[in-house]
């Protein structure tokens, strides 16, 4: 195993291992901005019976794996200045609690086959703040994400992330 396979094998862990949809993920820094790019594989819903393309649920659980991914690995390499403090360890303890979605807004184009796709997530802007004295400071990420398919589907959006302090 790669110390890449290894990082998103441990950032999955905290999802069912049927699950698991995201399979491989790579994460640089791209001038201005920090770009993830993943290839999902939802071999079967985890919710719902087969409507044979992709849905914003799926959407929403495949944003959130690369994003977690985006994020460790943006901290493993210092990718995002609003993170430079954190360690790995800062980051496992406060993946679940702390990591929350604020906004998130999804456009389909075309129907996507949920059996194979390719999932782009952009860190746009990200911001780091101290609400209160005393307090962890806020990181806000402004991201945006695309996901394609071989046959043409496609569906885009934008998402706001908060960053809270434990």
């Amino acid at each position: 195993m790669t110390a890449a396979t290894d990082l998103l094998t441990a950032v999955l862990r905290c999802y069912q291992p049927h699950c698991r949809y995201l399979t491989s993920a790579e994460v640089a820094r791209d001038g201005e901005v920090v770009r993830g790019e993943g290839v999902m594989r939802i071999p079967e819903s985890c919710y719902i019976d087969d409507t044979g393309h992709l849905n914003s649920v799926e959407v929403g659980i495949c944003y959130n794996q690369l994003l977690y991914h985006v994020i460790a690995a943006s901290v493993r390499d210092g990718l995002l200045p609003e993170l430079a403090d954190w360690t790995l360890d800062d980051f496992w303890r406060r993946q679940l609690p702390d990591v929350l979605i604020a906004r998130f807004s999804c456009d389909f184009r075309r129907p996507i086959d949920p059996r194979s796709f390719c999932f782009e997530l952009v860190v746009d802007r990200a911001t780091r703040r101290t609400l209160r004295p005393g307090a962890d400071p806020l990181v806000s990420l402004e991201t945006t994400f695309r996901c394609w398919d071989d046959d043409g589907g496609a569906c885009e959006g934008a998402v706001r992330v908060a960053i809270v302090g434990s």
